[in-house]
């Protein structure tokens, strides 16, 4: 069971009744005071008993000098995978295999390592004639635990994964089928190196200098979390009360301590071909200032008007795929396309304007915009890397410094370091994860990698996932989110009812109920909570 924690109402009584000063006003403007933006049932009672002492155990390091090597053509195979030509230079051994198309496809490694601990695991692979690099998953013993990246190219080279926790005895390691069209040579097996805790001392300011107080607060209770807690999360288009929250409430007695919710209603050409209006900036009011929750927010950006194609194959409310719109960012970021600038300039001006009432009440946003950039099935990654580090750029001087939008805390995930903005213009690295059903790894390897993404330390996040992570093996591989969000719809729901079909409900009952993750009632009085 959950531990019992003191809930207090002395650290917020006094804060709903005090006025706290105004970062960033403009001189001679009322200071702020939250109980005007309240309704009388506003949440009184918080926790005042978390323990930021807390320590995770380190992962276990493997023997150093392990080494394991295993040819492909020595695996098992599934589905069509099969020895193919020699063709390609780089392979070690005698052949290599290939034929990966369909999820069925698979090459088996068994590997027997000596002790519980991190390792690394290296494919030696190459895509052969295809004009991309090619994302695959990993999985060990049928459970996935990350993907690996076999970049573009007609030889074969070294494809890691690190930070894979095994335990001592045999596992079947597969390398399979996503983003196929590649081959596998071999598999190396080495002793990684453990998380350490140094990546949790994260000492940035707010990227935004004028950010307000409570941005300020939320931020610093971010980072006292980090490493010690993983907080919950959840995407719900209709609010606290929704379809979402309230399976999740009923089958744990929890709340999810942050609400995800999504912009994309207010984009001007959703507004006007849509006819209605949105409310994901009315539910983000009400759970922060009502029930003392945390608020993420997405755009999936609906390309202006005049980049809808808008036909049966292509409507209008997918206009946030690069398929459904003809868009091309890099003629707008060059200045081919001069109108196109004005196009996104005046989009950008009618969110700023819909999020206004949460800047007024000062309502801390984590802002995910431009999410998923590299992938390049969203217009704003259909592009070069470039033009899309320039209309970040744009968005984030637009929104803070024409507009003043001082509530938002800016979180980035492109999927790609190579799309990283920098450190300026991000304070949180996230990752989106859709692991396979009921694939509960901690994606110690995928965490890793991000802490070196950023040449200062930033929190890091699961901005979005499909499968909720077990909160035992994140603690034991020392890879603690900051928070996961976990999306809408069949993630968690199938007609309005519970479903399994990703995470079973055992592991609902975890997650809500561990003592290493933090739920709505655990979170303490945020616009009272102490900054530096």
């Amino acid at each position: 069971m959950k531990k019992s924690m003191t809930r207090g109402a002395s650290a917020c009584l006094a804060a709903v009744t005090a006025l706290l000063s105004c970062t960033g006003c403009s001189a001679g403007k009322p200071k702020y005071d939250i109980t005007q933006y309240q309704d009388t049932t506003a949440r009184k009672e918080f926790n005042t008993s978390l323990d930021f002492t807390k320590k995770t155990a380190a992962a276990a390091g493997a023997p150093a000098d392990f080494k394991w090597v295993g040819q492909a053509e020595d695996g098992k195979f599934t589905g069509k995978v099969s020895e193919v030509n020699v063709e390609f230079p780089g392979f070690v051994g005698n052949s290599y295999v290939g034929n990966f198309t369909s999820p069925e496809d698979t090459v088996i490694f068994t590997v027997e390592v000596p002790a519980d601990g991190v390792y690394n695991l290296s494919f030696n692979t190459c895509v052969g004639f295809a004009e991309t690099d090619k994302i695959n998953p990993v999985t060990v013993d049928g459970s996935a635990v990350g993907s690996i990246t076999s970049v573009m190219g007609k030889e074969f080279s070294e494809s890691p994964l690190e930070n894979v926790y095994l335990t001592a005895g045999t596992h079947e390691i597969a390398a399979g089928t996503e983003w196929g069209y590649y081959f596998v040579d071999q598999l190396t097996v080495t002793a990684g190196e453990p998380i350490s805790d140094s990546v949790y001392e994260v000492t940035a300011a707010l990227s935004d200098p004028d950010a307000f107080d409570n941005s300020k607060r939320l931020y610093k209770f971010l980072r006292d979390c980090y490493g010690r807690y993983t907080i919950t999360g959840q995407y719900c288009d209709k609010g606290k009360f929704g379809t979402e929250m309230n399976l999740i409430h009923e089958e744990t007695g929890e709340y999810p301590a942050i609400l995800g919710l999504d912009m994309i209603d207010y984009t001007p050409s959703r507004v006007q071909y849509g006819g209605g209006t949105g409310k994901a900036v009315d539910y983000a009011k009400d759970f922060y200032l009502n029930s003392g929750g945390i608020v993420t927010m997405a755009w999936h950006w609906n390309a202006p008007d005049a980049y809808l194609i808008n036909t049966g194959d292509h409507p209008w409310y997918s206009g946030f795929y690069a398929e459904h719109c003809t868009l091309d960012l890099d003629k707008i970021a060059d200045g081919t396309d001069a109108a196109g600038k004005d196009a996104l300039l005046a989009d950008i001006k009618a969110i700023a304007e819909a999020m206004e009432p949460l800047r007024e009440a000062q309502v801390p946003v984590l802002w995910r915009p431009l999410h998923e950039a590299s992938g390049g099935w969203f217009w704003w990654g259909n592009c070069k890397k470039e033009s899309y580090l320039w209309l970040w750029n744009l968005v984030y001087d637009q929104m803070v410094n024409v507009y003043g939008l001082h509530n938002l805390i800016w979180v980035w995930n492109g999927q790609d370091k190579e799309w990283y903005p920098g450190d300026k213009t991000v304070d949180i690295v996230g990752m989106d994860i859709y692991a396979d059903k009921h694939a509960y790894a901690s994606q110690s390897s995928t965490f890793s990698e991000l802490t070196g993404w950023s040449s200062e330390r930033k929190l890091i996040a699961l901005s979005e996932n499909g499968v909720m992570p077990d909160p035992e093996l994140i603690q034991r591989d020392n890879a603690v989110w900051n928070w996961f969000a976990t999306w809408s719809g069949e993630f968690v729901q199938e007609y309005t009812r519970a479903t399994e079909a990703y995470t079973e409900f055992a592991m609902w009952d975890k997650v809500y109920q561990s003592e290493d993750t933090l739920t709505l009632d655990e979170l303490p009085c945020l616009w009272d909570y102490p900054m530096e």
